[in-house]
């Protein structure tokens, strides 16, 4: 814990040192995600024999949060990033670890690392409150969570685009929560077009990741690990996947879930 503070609020940021910090964090990880699995399905059983939470003000604080923190993280890594295309070109953006991951920008990656532990917090609000919980929502924070420790202690060039979307839709994204939370309604379009926007994100690292795969098979040099490249590309297009099987259940297949569920409530206004 006494690391963990020195290198938060130590300046200038330490980007070494944070990254052998986050390496003593990979079995943590595992067993952090194993307990949380754990965690919220005891509670979604133990919550059958209850009425659920309403929790709005604990709810209307983590989506601030989350909003504020988003939106930051993607400021400060659209900076780096667009200076590392101008200055190193666009290739070595994806290919070549630079000045993305160093000073202020750096520092916002390893908070970025790091979040995804807290956000694993969205999963205990859900099963509190009662709401769906799906396949998609643990898995996608279990491997999300692991693959940053992993590939963060690896040296990976490619998460300065990963950063940067991720950071990107969650301003969007949280955004969204928060506005429903406080009970604004918002159309379902927009809930669409968030989704799109998260498999845009998925669409942009795969493609960037076969130029990757491309790259590392006729030998050129490319920084990383080759087991961190196959963990991304395997994550990379389970997300894909189940991302657009929910997109097709929720705003296709039988006219939208979710635009149905939106005239529901109109109606009964």
């Amino acid at each position: 814990m006494d690391e963990l503070k020195r290198i938060a609020f130590t300046a200038p940021f330490q980007y070494e040192e944070a990254v052998r910090f986050t390496s003593t964090l990979r079995n943590f990880g595992i067993y952090f995600s194993v307990l949380y699995v754990i965690t919220i399905f005891s509670i979604k059983f133990v919550m059958t024999r209850f009425t659920p939470f309403q929790l709005t003000t604990a709810l209307n604080l983590w989506n601030t949060w989350l909003a504020l923190f988003s939106v930051l993280g993607s400021f400060f890594t659209s900076i780096a990033l667009f200076s590392e295309i101008s200055n190193r070109g666009f290739v070595a953006s994806y290919t070549k670890i630079g000045d993305f991951f160093e000073g202020t920008s750096g520092y916002w990656s390893w908070l970025f690392c790091l979040s995804k532990f807290a956000e694993l917090g969205d999963t205990i609000l859900i099963v509190l409150r009662k709401k769906p919980l799906i396949f998609l929502h643990w898995y996608h924070h279990v491997l999300t969570l692991n693959y940053g420790i992993i590939s963060y202690t690896h040296h990976t060039p490619y998460n300065t685009w990963i950063i940067w979307l991720n950071f990107t839709v969650h301003s969007f994204m949280y955004s969204y929560y928060f506005l429903r939370s406080i009970n604004i309604r918002v159309p379902a379009a927009i809930a669409r077009n968030i989704t799109t926007m998260q498999l845009l994100q998925f669409f942009i690292t795969l493609l960037i990741l076969a130029h990757v795969g491309y790259l590392m098979a006729i030998g050129e040099a490319v920084d990383g690990t080759v087991s961190t490249y196959l963990f991304c590309l395997g994550m990379e297009i389970s997300y894909a996947i189940l991302f657009a099987n929910f997109y097709y259940q929720s705003y296709v297949k039988g006219g939208g879930k979710k635009f149905k569920e939106e005239k529901m409530a109109v109606k009964k206004d």
